[in-house]
């Protein structure tokens, strides 16, 4: 299954940019900014894991970063 945001755990995103925002001190106003930083550490998780699953073949790792990237812009 290629990474995409359907693929995405919206409650693992959640608790992943809470404690991203806990230990940066909690710092007011900026949800946006930990939920970003949080969805994108999980899309090249899923990037990642796709890679590993097609047995880790030499030469592809950029094409799975390059598919997470665009996902994650909306392409």
């Amino acid at each position: 299954m290629p990474p995409d945001k359907a693929a995405i755990d919206e409650e693992a995103v959640r608790r992943t940019a809470f404690f991203l925002w806990e230990q940066d001190g909690r710092p007011p106003g900026r949800d946006l900014e930990y939920w970003n930083r949080a969805l994108e550490q999980h899309v090249r998780q899923l990037a990642y894991d796709h890679w590993l699953a097609e047995g880790s073949p030499e030469g592809k790792a950029e094409v799975h970063w390059q598919e997470a990237e665009r996902n994650l812009k909306g392409g």
